[in-house]
């Protein structure tokens, strides 16, 4: 993924963290960035990654893990995508296998484009 768009997705993810009058806007912004950049290069793990955190963040946790899993099926070693597809997992039925992912993104380094969901562990 381009740096600059890596940056902006980046940008936006920050924004709505410390401004939630603009969670909305700036998620659906970054969103929308990283759905396009995907239809031009729809392989693009590190894109594939961010939106899985983006989704994840939104409450949208079915559509992180399809975006996650197409991530992990095209050869991911980012901890970024292990990382979000357990924070998926924690919120579906998938809870029980969320831990091995956990243990998987802990052996990794994240990339240096990508997001990672939140998690809160005493949150759960």
């Amino acid at each position: 993924m381009d740096p600059t768009l890596a940056a902006e997705v980046s940008r936006l993810h920050e924004v709505a963290w410390s401004d939630q009058t603009q969670w909305r806007l700036a998620l659906g912004r970054a969103e929308r960035l990283l759905r396009e950049h995907l239809e031009a290069e729809p392989n693009c793990i590190e894109a594939l990654t961010s939106l899985g955190a983006v989704l994840s963040d939104t409450g949208r946790h079915l559509e992180a893990l399809i975006e996650l899993r197409r991530a992990e099926a095209l050869g991911s070693t980012d901890a970024n995508t292990y990382h979000n597809l357990a924070v998926a997992m924690m919120n579906t039925d998938e809870r029980g296998k969320a831990r091995g992912h956990f243990k998987q993104a802990a052996l990794l380094q994240a990339g240096a484009g990508t997001l990672q969901a939140y998690f809160d562990p005493h949150g759960q």
